[in-house]
């Protein structure tokens, strides 16, 4: 997941600027100043006496739909500026700091009733453990397992389904409270089987995949992501690429990801 420094901005009044930031652009106050956007960003709101600007700050801010941004900025005291940058039409804070706005996301995502995993290469960082009696072990990353329970608020179903036959799958997934389809060699036959299943549409299936064998699944489903490190024909069938590598918080940032989409 890619971190960004905090952009100051003067401000008349904390509270109000935070407040238009909330409902224009889904920040929320995390602490003193300090507001925390969908995917990570910050803005560091610092109140100052006589401050009739904002600082000259041109600020750029990843939105999962611009269009919706752009209406939530006018609609909430906000306002355009009659200058661009490049191409870009750049918008109003409150304390007249500049806003470019750059989208970041699924479109549509908000139709997506399954997430599908594979596990290694997207939960797993792809390496394995095996010690001197060939027992095998990976690593996990803990911030996914609040990535799955932050998706599961929204209302969607998330399953694993993994070619790897370890029962290394199984445990993981009882540990973040998923289930698991392990020892699956066929990933589209198995994807057809769990929308009939769920009497759902492939085309509102997300399935997150990182090598050749997840081909044939994300071919069929509706919305399509991929780690930063998979295979480069998987890259290029993916809707979305996570700025993280496998095993490095794929599920959190997707968690990020499809929260911002539902606000």
């Amino acid at each position: 997941m890619a971190t960004f420094p905090p952009v100051t901005i003067l401000v008349r009044n904390i509270d109000k600027s935070a407040r238009f930031y909330k409902r224009a652009l889904g920040f929320d106050l995390a602490w003193d100043g300090l507001l925390v956007g969908p995917y990570g960003q910050s803005l560091r709101l610092v109140e100052g006496p006589g401050t009739t600007s904002g600082g000259c700050v041109i600020v750029t801010l990843e939105v999962p739909d611009v269009d919706r941004a752009v209406d939530a900025i006018l609609d909430n005291g906000g306002g355009r500026a009659e200058k661009l940058m490049g191409d870009a039409p750049l918008y109003l804070g409150p304390d007249g700091e500049m806003l470019a706005l750059s989208g970041r996301g699924l479109p549509g995502a908000k139709r997506i009733r399954l997430v599908v995993y594979d596990f290694d290469g997207v939960m797993t960082d792809n390496m394995v453990l095996t010690d001197q009696d060939g027992r095998e072990s990976v690593l996990a990353n803990r911030s996914d397992g609040l990535g799955v329970g932050l998706i599961q608020r929204l209302g969607i179903r998330q399953i694993i389904l993994s070619t790897e036959a370890n029962p290394v799958v199984k445990a993981r997934a009882d540990k973040i409270g998923l289930e698991a389809l392990h020892g699956i060699r066929d990933k589209g036959s198995a994807l057809l089987r769990l929308a009939e299943k769920y009497q759902i549409s492939v085309g509102d299936i997300l399935f997150i995949g990182n090598d050749i064998n997840d081909a044939t699944a994300m071919g069929l489903a509706g919305f399509k992501a991929a780690p930063a490190d998979a295979h480069p024909s998987i890259l290029a069938m993916a809707d979305y690429v996570t700025d993280a590598t496998g095993g490095h918080g794929v599920i959190r940032e997707m968690a990020d990801v499809l929260t911002a989409a539902f606000e």
